[in-house]
């Protein structure tokens, strides 16, 4: 686990090889699962929070919203100068404070998600799991955004290598008709029935995968599973 986490913290500390590591997932990815995983649950975690901090425009989120965009401009500059574990440090007490202070519903989701994903890039697996867990509530009525909050979850069970609680939160985003995750969900179930000796399961995902998603990147990795 420890040699996982150190690999994390490197690549996180270069953001070239973090801004382009899909063009490499598929040698990566035969060594380097975890790391992987992470690595795509950041981009993912990231690009729901752009997304969403746009939606705060009444008057009376709107000091909510610019301390937001505040945090994580402050966030994203000490990723630059340091690692995940520092940067969280740096902005942990404003957003537990944030999460105190603001009553604001629509505050509070992005406050959640965005608290999720710093704590989950620094190893946090524990606030992350209650963050996101929190936010199910918040966006229950939102299909695609459940299915990201799933695998968030997903994600950070793996980091703590409690493999069956991430078995069930990918599973549950390979079984809703929303196809949001949905090849993402395969493969990292794939690996997991894998790691917990369930193999002919993971044969069926593999085979799932390379049926349902044809084009995808780490075809190769997912050919040498199934002939393997």
């Amino acid at each position: 686990m420890a040699k996982g986490v150190s690999t994390r913290k490197q690549l996180l500390k270069e953001p070239d090889q973090f801004i382009t590591f899909s063009g490499k997932l598929i040698a990566f990815g035969r060594s380097h699962f975890k790391v992987l995983s992470i690595t795509a649950g950041c981009l993912l975690a990231l690009l729901v929070i752009a997304a969403t901090v746009y939606q705060v425009s009444e008057r009376n989120e709107k000091k909510a919203s610019e301390q937001i965009e505040r945090v994580l401009a402050q966030y994203s500059a000490a990723l630059r100068e340091s690692n995940p574990t520092r940067a969280h440090e740096q902005v942990k007490s404003e957003m537990n404070q944030m999460l105190g202070t603001y009553g604001s519903k629509k505050a509070l989701r992005l406050i959640r998600i965005l608290y999720a994903d710093i704590s989950y890039r620094a190893g946090d697996s524990d606030t992350a799991i209650a963050m996101y867990s929190r936010a199910l509530d918040d966006f229950k009525n939102e299909p695609a955004l459940k299915n990201t909050l799933w695998s968030g979850l997903g994600y950070a069970h793996v980091q703590k290598e409690e493999y069956p609680p991430a078995i069930r939160y990918f599973e549950m985003i390979a079984a809703v008709s929303e196809k949001t995750l949905r090849s993402d969900a395969l493969f990292n179930l794939a690996w997991l029935y894998e790691a917990t000796g369930q193999m002919e399961k993971s044969r069926d995902i593999y085979r799932q995968l390379q049926a349902e998603f044809p084009n995808m990147i780490y075809n190769e990795l997912v050919r040498e599973k199934i002939s393997g």
